[in-house]
């Protein structure tokens, strides 16, 4: 799944008509997953991707347990707490990955770094999350499907949005999307994210605006 989410975040990258060059393969030395350039060529940022699933440890049942696992019904209540330590320690791995390309690349150390996160639903607590974040992250990015066809909906009347939701009939309205949703760290940092690529971005929900 983490592989996959990657090539999504590649691609939605390449719709945005920018080039992906995948830095991450020069193993052994830790690198982000993506310089990202402009059609001209020009390095504008370098991207990591993380996914962060659910799962936990039930004392009284004294099992693992993921919303991964089909049985997770028999395990009865299950309680799901706020715990934002995942992100800190992705976000802390990704700067990491940027440190170390640093190192040896200079030429990179101007680029703002972005982190695109894939949540399941039970470990998705972004909305949670400290809005000044790790000063070497320049944002956070996450996809979010289908924000034009949703915003169109939600303009109908509510007598046809009933009827189509009865008939299961989206037609006339905008066809699937997928979108980057930003969200900007408010530490400072130098490394400020092209004008042109946040307003490609969805930031609205998130307490920001551009």
């Amino acid at each position: 799944m983490a592989t996959a989410y990657e090539a999504v975040v590649e691609k939605r990258f390449k719709k945005l008509r920018y080039s992906v060059e995948r830095l991450d393969r020069q193993k052994p030395k830790s690198r982000p997953d993506f310089l990202i350039l402009a059609s001209s060529g020009r390095p504008q940022m370098l991207c990591e991707v993380k996914t962060v699933f659910s799962g936990g440890y039930l004392q009284d049942k004294g099992v693992h347990v993921s919303m991964l696992d089909d049985k997770l019904e028999n395990f009865g209540v299950f309680r799901n707490e706020i715990d934002l330590t995942k992100i800190t320690d992705n976000l802390a791995d990704a700067v990491r990955k940027r440190a170390a390309l640093v190192h040896d690349e200079k030429r990179f150390k101007e680029l703002p770094l972005l982190v695109a996160f894939l949540f399941d639903f039970f470990a998705d607590f972004l909305h949670f999350y400290p809005r000044n974040f790790n000063a070497d992250v320049s944002g956070i990015l996450t996809i979010k499907s289908n924000t034009v066809r949703t915003q169109a909906f939600e303009k109908l009347s509510i007598e046809e949005q009933e009827q189509r939701l009865r008939r299961g009939s989206m037609a006339g309205l905008p066809p699937d999307s997928k979108d980057f949703v930003l969200v900007r760290n408010k530490n400072k940092t130098r490394r400020s994210i092209p004008r042109a690529f946040q307003h490609e971005c969805i930031t609205e929900g998130y307490g920001e605006s551009i």
